[in-house]
């Protein structure tokens, strides 16, 4: 028997990366803040790699109020265009660009910033939302973009479930 909560899942895109959005919404978030959450990022990139027999390097990025307080190139990551195509797609669109996305693989309608340079529709891109408002950016880049997505989402609710971020 088909559960009619994953019926509707499935039937509008991007609705559980949505429900992260607002799941993962702050009361504040500090520079100390968006330190914890790179070293949670590199953590789940060590246990996601970990026995792979070619680890690529990742870079993270993180900008709060318009500030950029995180920017770290693992070796190997040659430069950060990446990052910041997809930190412009939070900007953009107001979402994760995971949520773009998915969104997109079902409707096509951002079909039209694939060849865009500033862009990226790939996840990845994540909102800092500080009391309802977004406020900065967390962006990772250089593994699938599924896994870059997770990497960022998997940090901010351990930080969360530990009390590291309200």
């Amino acid at each position: 028997m088909i559960e009619p909560e994953k019926t509707v899942r499935e039937s509008v895109p991007g609705l559980e990366t949505l429900e992260l959005e607002k799941c993962l919404q702050f009361e504040k978030f500090s520079h100390e803040d968006a330190r914890q959450t790179a070293e949670k990022i590199f953590e789940g990139y060590e246990r996601l790699v970990r026995g792979r027999k070619i680890r690529k390097a990742i870079g993270v990025r993180i900008v709060v109020d318009g500030l950029l307080v995180y920017q770290y190139l693992m070796d190997g990551k040659k430069e950060d265009r990446w990052l910041k195509r997809k930190e412009n797609m939070v900007w953009e669109f107001g979402h994760s660009s995971m949520y773009i996305r998915e969104v997109n693989d079902i409707t096509h309608e951002y079909d039209h910033l694939k060849d865009d340079t500033n862009l990226a529709i790939c996840g990845g891109g994540f909102p800092i939302i500080i009391q309802g408002e977004i406020r900065g950016t967390i962006a990772v880049s250089g593994l699938a973009h599924e896994e870059d997505h997770g990497l960022i989402v998997e940090a901010l609710r351990q930080l969360k479930e530990e009390g590291k971020l309200q």
